[in-house]
């Protein structure tokens, strides 16, 4: 009889253990981290925490976004290694960073490329940006979204930059990027590839003379305090892939990928909307903050000693099927 009592009293444990243990597997919560280089004052920072919101609320708490911002889990080339490895779940860093895993990349990265933002944002959002976005797949990454670093301009510290005269012998930090790298050299610079994270001391330093970013990252990361002028050059366009490790969004369900896919589309809108409007406000700081602003400026001169050059590369390296597309836009 004692037998039979316990073996009954086990039952209903067993059975109460497994009805309290269904509400916790139905509202399993998936962490996702994810970290990106731009400072928590950024575009890139806010929008990453309106993704997060949405994606909180839109899969009512399945899916956690924890953000890390300022090169917090590593520079841009360790945690595309990280997000590649699953040992971070997302990232987002400019296309440039990824032109190593798929050389078609680089076409974003060409000087001059774009006439202006519609034709940016087309070009990304559209056909080729699409094909771009799969072109990531083979190595791991599962891209979400387009959003943007933006147009960049140079800025330098001790000489104002007219003409492509004014840029030779400069010491130029850029990205660890073919097209860019060559860029600056077909100007008689120096480029010096370097994370975002080391800038502001290589430029207090003088171990570098100038860089070139967006006006909202050289604003929110404070360059004006260690630059003294700025040429409006918006010399090249450069998209930000937002991505995330492909196995970890493959097990998830349909309905949590689409949450993914649209908050991150959602938030680009967002990003773009703050980066058109805080622009012009962000240029006049810069001003208030000392730095001398050069807006007139002739493309033309720049365009002739790289933008074509490095055209001609790119269709040698990867054919002409790409660029003839992005130039067809309208």
């Amino acid at each position: 009889m004692k037998l039979i009592k316990l073996f009954k009293l086990s039952m209903i444990c067993t059975g109460l253990a497994a009805a309290a243990a269904l509400p916790i597997a139905s509202h399993a919560q998936t962490k996702i981290r994810f970290a990106h280089a731009g400072p928590e004052t950024s575009s890139q920072h806010l929008a990453a925490l309106d993704f997060a919101k949405q994606v909180k609320d839109r899969s009512q708490g399945k899916l956690e976004v924890q953000v890390f911002p300022a090169s917090q889990l590593g520079n841009d080339a360790s945690v595309i290694g990280g997000v590649r490895g699953g040992t971070i779940d997302m990232m987002m860093a400019g296309s440039g960073n990824f032109s190593g895993l798929n050389s078609r990349l680089e076409v974003l990265d060409i000087p001059f490329l774009f006439r202006d933002r519609d034709h940016a944002y087309k070009t990304v959002d559209q056909q080729v940006g699409q094909e771009l976005m799969k072109a990531l797949e083979p190595s791991g990454l599962k891209q979400l979204a387009f959003w943007e670093v933006g147009f960049r301009s140079i800025t330098t510290k001790n000489r104002a930059v007219r003409t492509p005269t004014d840029v030779k012998g400069l010491k130029i930090r850029t990205q660890p990027n073919p097209v860019h790298l060559q860029a600056w050299r077909l100007l008689g610079a120096n480029p010096v590839p370097m994370p975002l994270s080391e800038l502001y001391g290589a430029l207090e330093s003088g171990a570098v003379d100038a860089q070139e970013h967006p006006v909202e990252i050289t604003y929110s990361a404070k360059f004006f305090e260690v630059q003294k002028h700025l040429t409006l050059t918006r010399h090249a366009f450069t998209a930000m892939p937002v991505v995330m490790n492909k196995n970890k969004f493959d097990a998830l369900n349909p309905e949590l990928q689409k949450v993914l896919i649209d908050a991150a589309q959602d938030s680009k809108t967002f990003q773009r909307g703050m980066n058109q409007k805080n622009e012009a406000q962000i240029i006049a700081e810069l001003r208030k903050s000392g730095m001398a602003v050069i807006e007139s400026f002739d493309p033309a001169p720049f365009k002739a000693a790289m933008g074509d050059e490095l055209r001609k590369a790119y269709v040698a390296k990867n054919g002409p099927e790409l660029l003839t597309a992005v130039d067809a836009i309208k």
